[in-house]
């Protein structure tokens, strides 16, 4: 599979000529065209993650695309499917495991919404907006490594509970390229200890696993 980094918490992976895309949206710059689409994954209702008019673009081009996402978000995506926790989902190409419920807590003892994370084909693992723990041993794991509910010290235990072979730097257009790559450096020590592949790729960029 080639897994692609879009603009913050975008995910684009391809399988055997399929393709799956996870939050798009656009802060800074414009994304390309979506062709043979397959699934939508949108992991919570905040702008930096659902862009309706990106999704209705993305669905309006993939007339038989499947959309998945939380039940709080779903009643804003006609045509989309409610998932929760355990809920396992097939979709040409790929399959799909949800995990988790709620967005991480910005302030303490407040949920800000709902929050669904997903294992692609029993691989990848992207949290959204949570350090939930994957339900399986994953290759691939989406850190967080900034926003008002994170810290860097949580990213690099999240990445150290989770083990994956592999990590790519997630939820970070918040950072300024400064801030960057200050947190990449840390999660990049993590990575050396773990015997792991840690990638902060830009948009475009891409990983195979």
């Amino acid at each position: 599979m080639k897994v692609t980094k879009l603009e913050h918490s975008g995910l684009l992976v391809e399988n055997n000529g399929a393709f799956l895309v996870c939050d798009p949206v656009e802060i800074e710059q414009q994304l390309p065209a979506f062709g043979n689409v397959k699934a939508i994954v949108i992991t919570h209702v905040h702008g930096d993650h659902f862009n309706p008019a990106i999704v209705s673009k993305i669905m309006s081009e993939n007339p038989d695309v499947k959309v998945f996402t939380t039940e709080e978000n779903a009643a804003n995506i006609p045509g989309s499917a409610a998932v929760t926790d355990g809920d396992l989902v097939n979709v040409e190409g790929f399959d799909l495991r949800f995990f988790g419920k709620d967005h991480a807590s910005i302030i303490p003892g407040q949920v800000p919404c709902q929050n669904i994370g997903v294992v692609i084909n029993g691989a990848i693992a992207n949290p959204g907006d949570s350090f939930d723990m994957p339900p399986e041993k994953v290759e691939l794991l989406c850190v967080p490594i900034s926003g008002p509910w994170c810290k860097t010290i949580e990213s690099i235990e999240y990445f150290k509970n989770v083990a994956p072979k592999a990590a790519i730097a997630f939820h970070d257009a918040i950072l300024s390229e400064f801030g960057k790559g200050i947190s990449n450096n840390w999660l990049k020590r993590t990575a050396e200890e773990l015997g792991a592949d840690y990638r902060a790729l830009t948009l475009g960029e891409s990983i195979e696993i």
